[in-house]
């Protein structure tokens, strides 16, 4: 018998984890040869077991042969498991061409894992112009995924498209869409995110000032010092801690007046702590004074900045 028809059909029939294990490996081992027999597996094997084993080799292995029998196998196998390993393995593949059987699986699968392993497929093989599409596809999950990939490829040239889904029906696409504007320090994505800060829903308000504390810099300084009055309070928190990750002095006095002032003693203790990561040495002495006289939480946090940041001794 053939060596790799053997292989599959020990990864096929045997009740050994571990036998199974080795056939799947030395399938990978054998390369190309084995590829025509193990692409048959994925398309005809009873068994989902070895479809999705077949599938995982076909990856391995990194054959352009196997791309057309993976593609079928992503828009047509009854089991879901398959249909997600196969869009795993397309891609390791890394071919292009691969991308519109993903944006169709992506669109079209029932299960939501399969839908999200498409979206991860297509941002790995850096396929904007695929992503770019589904930015105005009807569902609103789509929609979002193809946000998320296009923010993780960095794909800056889509910005205008993704601040208009900043206007989208969908909470979760505004949410998205806010989140893309994090990998991008420039004046329209400041610009869109201060839209967002006036959005209704305290989530999106929340998550544009997770997107400032990455961009960092004067102006998202600014806009983050705005939100500290915002009415909701977990803005207001994210606020205080946004502040100290883009690090600005500007914040400094402001900092200390929260740190002092009559907030909820975890906004004020978050306070303490941005002063910290800010590293200006002038916020050392309001440290010390907060450490003596402020609630537990706060004194606990200007203890953490003065020992871990200033190297203070208490």
């Amino acid at each position: 018998m053939d060596k790799a028809l053997e292989l599959i059909r020990i990864l096929g029939q045997s009740d050994d984890y571990f036998e199974r294990q080795k056939a799947a490996w030395a399938l990978v081992n054998l390369g190309e040869p084995a590829v025509d027999d193990v692409a048959r597996a994925l398309e005809t094997g009873e068994f989902s077991d070895l479809r999705y084993k077949s599938a995982w080799i076909l990856g391995k292995i990194g054959s352009r042969k196997a791309m057309e029998p993976l593609c079928r196998a992503l828009l047509s196998d009854p089991d879901h498991v398959v249909r997600e390993w196969s869009a795993a393995a397309l891609e390791a593949l890394g071919f292009q061409d691969a991308a519109p059987t993903l944006a169709v699986a992506m669109k079209r699968d029932s299960a939501r894992d399969v839908r999200l392993r498409s979206a991860v497929a297509l941002r790995s093989l850096g396929a904007a112009d695929t992503l770019r599409e589904l930015l105005s596809y009807a569902e609103p999950e789509v929609r979002g995924m193809a946000a998320t990939g296009l923010a993780k490829i960095g794909h800056r040239e889509s910005l205008p498209e993704v601040a208009r889904l900043l206007e989208d029906e969908d909470l979760e696409v505004r949410r998205r869409a806010a989140a893309y504007m994090a990998e991008f320090a420039c004046e329209e994505a400041l610009e869109a995110l201060s839209v967002v800060l006036k959005d209704r829903e305290s989530l999106l308000r929340t998550e544009a000032l997770k997107s400032l504390a990455k961009i960092k810099g004067e102006k998202a300084c600014d806009m983050a010092l705005q939100a500290l009055s915002d009415e909701d309070w977990f803005v207001r928190y994210t606020a205080v801690t946004a502040l100290g990750e883009i690090g600005h002095n500007k914040a400094l006095d402001t900092l200390v007046e929260v740190m002092f002032g009559q907030e909820d003693e975890e906004i004020r203790a978050w306070a303490a702590w941005s002063l910290g990561e800010i590293g200006d040495e002038r916020a050392v002495e309001h440290l010390h004074k907060a450490y003596k006289t402020c609630p537990m939480e706060v004194m606990k946090k200007a203890r953490d900045s003065l020992v871990e940041i200033f190297k203070q001794e208490v």
